[in-house]
């Protein structure tokens, strides 16, 4: 209702008679009634300050979002509730459009988004409160999808440049081992075991190149019955001829029991062989470990992979998923990346943790194929 028919209406109060005033009186209640519906049914938080700073209405989003009931949150200071990004002097002093942001870390990790207008003429004041947490994960999964995309896209392109040269060097050694084998045997006992030998190092190359593609682009899952110890177990056996020489330890902690995964074997081959290169590959001399656990609850498997190396600096650390961000000298930058795909194709988390000169420790979560269901007791 506009403020001018509000004061047309106080002026006639007194020459209204008791029924003219049980009729506005209702109308004014179904017209309040209405606006408290519409504001309540919003998914943002919304709350109107009078000049003083003081909160005249809160809608049930604004309690559902401060965790407070309506009584206690109309008390709590405008400074409080913005998380102190912005002081009521300077609303007021503004008289304009305010917006601020806020992460909040506890209990989880949230962002919000304040938004404080000034409303009818600036007599008052309208706090809207938004919770972006979900809108800004999407953003960052969807640049990390346009980021591994245009990763892979890189990668194939560069392979195939590589390959084709790669092919055609491959085809003119073989010609020339034919025509080396219609000439005489002198000739040929000194020049066999070179073509030989070139053509070995062709046909490795071609094998790297069709590994580095496929670590680049995992696939599709072919999911099947895996042993989570048992991959470990495989992965420290293929690189235990490069850290034996190394002298660096490594200690296990398998859970015995430890239930069965519906996965891509080679996918969780390929991710854990990554991340237990980078921990021994960390430690800069023998003088220290790599750390192994697994373990289990009702809906998920866990593994563990710590070690006592160098460690990863904050600035570094905020930046571990971009490509070709590496802190080793002969490191691509790709392998954290694949892994944290990996990881997400089979449903599961993947957490870093690492302090500079202490070590690092990252956690792996994948459920487990026979997830226990725990429902409330009715």
């Amino acid at each position: 209702m506009k403020r001018d028919t509000m004061d047309k209406i106080l002026s006639r109060l007194e020459h209204l008679d008791t029924e003219e005033l049980r009729r506005l009186f209702m109308r004014l209640a179904s017209e309040k009634g209405l606006l408290q519906e519409v504001f309540d049914a919003l998914r943002d938080g919304l709350i109107l300050f009078d000049a003083e700073g003081c909160a005249r209405f809160v809608n049930k989003a604004a309690c559902v979002l401060y965790n407070r009931p309506l009584k206690e949150l109309m008390r709590v200071p405008f400074e409080q509730l913005v998380g102190g990004t912005c002081t009521w002097q300077e609303v007021c002093s503004s008289g304009i459009a305010i917006t601020r942001d806020m992460h909040v870390n506890y209990p989880e990790e949230r962002h919000y988004n304040f938004l404080i207008s000034p409303v009818a003429d600036g007599a008052e004041y309208l706090l809207l409160i938004r919770d972006d947490t979900e809108s800004l994960v999407r953003g960052e999964e969807d640049a990390e999808a346009e980021q591994f995309n245009l990763v892979t896209y890189m990668a194939g392109a560069v392979a195939h440049e590589i390959g084709n040269p790669l092919n055609s060097l491959g085809l003119n050694l073989q010609l020339m081992q034919r025509k080396l084998a219609k000439l005489d045997a002198s000739a040929q006992g000194k020049l066999a075991p070179l073509l030989e030998s070139a053509l070995s190092e062709t046909r490795r190359l071609d094998t790297l190149l069709r590994q580095f593609l496929q670590s680049v682009r995992p696939g599709h899952l072919k999911r099947e019955t895996v042993r989570l110890n048992d991959v470990v177990e495989h992965v420290l056996t293929v690189l235990e001829p490069e850290m034996a020489p190394r002298g660096i330890s490594i200690q296990l902690s398998l859970s015995r029991d430890l239930p069965e995964l519906e996965a891509d074997g080679g996918q969780l081959f390929q991710a854990l062989y990554n991340l237990i290169r980078n921990a021994y590959q960390s430690i800069p001399g023998s003088e220290g470990g790599v750390y192994i656990q697994t373990d289990y609850n009702d809906t998920d498997v866990r593994i563990i992979i710590g070690d006592n190396g160098t460690g990863i600096s904050h600035e570094v650390m905020g930046n571990m998923y971009e490509p070709f961000r590496t802190t080793r000298k002969k490191g691509h930058g790709l392998g954290l990346l694949i892994v944290r795909h990996i990881i997400k194709e089979h449903g599961g988390t993947l957490s870093l943790a690492s302090k500079e000169g202490i070590g690092t420790k990252v956690s792996i979560t994948i459920p487990r194929a026979d997830r226990v269901v725990r429902l409330l007791q009715s």
